[in-house]
């Protein structure tokens, strides 16, 4: 392909534009600075013409120089622009001294001494804010993000992975064609550049596109085959690996979400969900761990099942798309066709609607005894079977539905949502903002065996070995409800019958073991909290499920990768209304300057 340079010749270069810009640049400044002839100059006082216009050409070959300089400092680097600067600033400068004397008896000179001195200050200005933009860009400490949305900052997962690389990776950033394309592009460099500056001696950042450098495109496709996955852009991850390299695309389609109105937001406020740094540090994740980890789901109890979901029916497909995502195998686990098997390092027990049989949970116990984690979501409306195995965990799933008539969704009252609380710090919640909530369905509190509350309250129940730790509770505008009825409109406190919130939703089990606790459980007491449709209504449940799963297994590195949704406000407002706003503005600014304009000249003519 023919570059610019070659098929411009000569005027492909910078230089020869430089040249022509200051032929023109120079008799420019000459000519504002000189301004229109002023009769009223004294002669016998003032320099003469010829003085005059001498200075206005120095100051105009000055300034010129210092443009000079920062072109040169954009081109060729500092260095090369330190002369023209150094030339440009002294000439001005100097002149400016030399003739300030004559600002009273000349209009030219004042007019060149003025302009020249407000060049000189705003050049200063933006040089100091230059120099020390870059200074903190280059030696600076930790960036300063002051986003809403925090922009600008690695979740803590990203900075683990990236942190203790010790490989090189290239992040290939693949052009597409469309115009949305484009305009996702910029967002996802940005992302990438936080990568690089997190490890620049083992992160690079290359950029292709595939229908102008066919060659290159074509040579990196022969190594890998995953960029054909993205015909309409995205990243492609070259890992190093010792035994060759590897890689792992990712296209536009899986990093950004449809954009749209906020349910419940207000007219005139739209959401735009972004997940360029889960999809990218999950791939990362998986390019370095080289095996996968197989996680067991149990069927048979109603739980939603591994094939095609039935047409309304619960599903876990977002749950588990983000399991294989970050390097995890989702596989069915029926526990009465045999014992579990040894390559199943986590099990999952998600939406079981009827109790789990005795054989089934003997081999439940089994695996637990050997040390291995369990994650459930189950809830007390009806026996599950695993009371005993909960107990041993010194947990127990009470009655009662727990209602928020206030923070819920559309007005459900059984639908609340769970602010995460600053005060309940855990793992599995510190990589997500303070300012997000989980949303829980139909869930039972969770009492902690041998405390008030629970059915089983002696001291003397309690497992040692066994330290429960709370995660997430309900609301302080909610409550625990003996007899809820889905159909009633509104339920209401009965102190004498219902137990006043906040209640505990979710729990985390670590086993006391030298040198450090071990994770055995997690207990979530809403069984639809990983299935799609609630997911979808609150991301954070998928948040916290994947967390869960990493501190279970024992990757603290792995958890903290939220969704960055960035809210778009625009006005939203009727034609007569737009039309007050922008005339009403428009009046009083005129009015104003209208107003300073006639004092001015009452003043001046005083």
């Amino acid at each position: 392909m023919i570059s610019p340079v070659d098929a411009w010749g000569p005027l492909g270069r910078p230089e020869p534009w430089l040249v022509v810009s200051a032929a023109i640049a120079g008799p420019l400044f000459a000519w504002i600075l000189r301004g229109a002839p002023a009769e009223a100059e004294a002669e016998a006082v003032a320099p003469t013409a010829s003085y005059r216009n001498k200075v206005t050409a120095g100051v105009a070959a000055g300034l010129s120089l210092i443009v000079l300089g920062a072109v040169l400092a954009a081109y060729h680097g500092v260095a090369w622009s330190l002369p023209a600067f150094a030339m440009g600033f002294g000439l001005v400068a100097t002149l400016v001294v030399v003739n300030d004397r004559y600002r009273h008896v000349s209009p030219s000179l004042r007019r060149t001494v003025t302009l020249s001195r407000a060049a000189l200050n705003a050049t200063l200005a933006a040089g100091i804010l230059i120099v020390v933009n870059v200074i903190a860009f280059r030696y600076g400490g930790h960036v300063v993000d002051l986003t809403r949305e925090r922009t600008h900052s690695l979740a803590s997962l990203s900075r683990n992975q990236v942190e203790s690389l010790n490989v090189p990776v290239t992040f290939h950033l693949v052009h597409g064609r469309s115009a949305l394309a484009r305009r996702q592009e910029d967002r996802v460099a940005q992302l990438l550049e936080l990568y690089r500056s997190a490890r620049p001696d083992l992160v690079r950042v290359e950029r292709l596109d595939r229908y102008a450098e066919l060659s290159r495109g074509d040579e990196l496709a022969r190594r890998a085959p995953e960029l054909g996955m993205m015909p309409g852009g995205g990243v492609l991850i070259e890992y190093a690996a010792e035994d060759g390299p590897r890689f792992a695309a990712i296209g536009n389609q899986e990093m950004f979400e449809s954009e749209g109105p906020v349910p419940g937001g207000g007219a005139g406020v739209y959401a735009s969900t972004f997940r360029g740094e889960d999809a990218i540090t999950s791939a990362l994740i998986r390019l370095r761990r080289k095996t996968v980890v197989k996680v067991g789901f149990t069927t048979g109890h109603g739980e939603p099942g591994f094939g095609r979901p039935r047409e309304g029916g619960p599903a876990l497909e977002l749950w588990k798309a983000r399991l294989v995502a970050s390097g995890y195998e989702p596989a069915a686990l029926s526990l009465l066709d045999g014992e579990i098997q040894k390559d199943v390092k986590l099990i999952v027990i998600a939406g079981a609607r009827e109790a789990f049989k005795p054989q089934e949970v003997a081999r439940l116990r089994e695996y637990v005894d050997s040390g291995a984690p369990i994650l459930a979501c189950l809830d007390g409306s009806a026996p599950t079977g695993l009371e005993d195995l909960l107990k041993s965990f010194n947990l127990e799933l009470g009655p009662g539905t727990i209602v928020d008539p206030r923070l819920n969704l559309r007005g459900r009252a059984s639908f609340a949502f769970c602010p995460l609380e600053p005060t309940l710090r855990h793992p599995t919640t510190d990589g997500i903002p303070g300012d997000r909530a989980a949303l829980i369905v139909d869930a039972s509190p969770i009492h902690v065996v041998g405390t008030p509350g629970a059915a089983d309250d002696s001291p003397a129940s309690i497992n040692p070995r066994m330290v429960p730790e709370p995660m997430l509770r309900s609301g302080p505008t909610s409550w625990v409800e003996s007899d809820f009825d889905p159909a009633a409109a509104s339920p209401e406190l009965e102190p004498e019958k219902d137990r006043p919130g906040p209640a505990i939703v979710a729990t985390a089990v670590a086993e006391r073991k030298t040198p450090a606790p071990s994770p055995r459980l997690v207990l979530i007491s809403s069984r639809s909290f990983g299935e799609d449709a609630v997911v979808e209504a609150e991301p954070t449940n998928l948040d916290l499920l994947m967390n869960a799963a990493a501190w279970l297994r024992g990757r603290g590195d792995s958890v903290g990768v939220p969704a960055k949704v960035h809210s778009a406000l625009t006005l939203v407002a009727d034609p007569g209304l737009r039309w007050r706003l922008v005339l009403a503005p428009t009046l009083v600014a005129s009015a104003t300057i209208g107003a300073l304009g006639a004092l001015v000249y009452f003043v001046r003519r005083d």
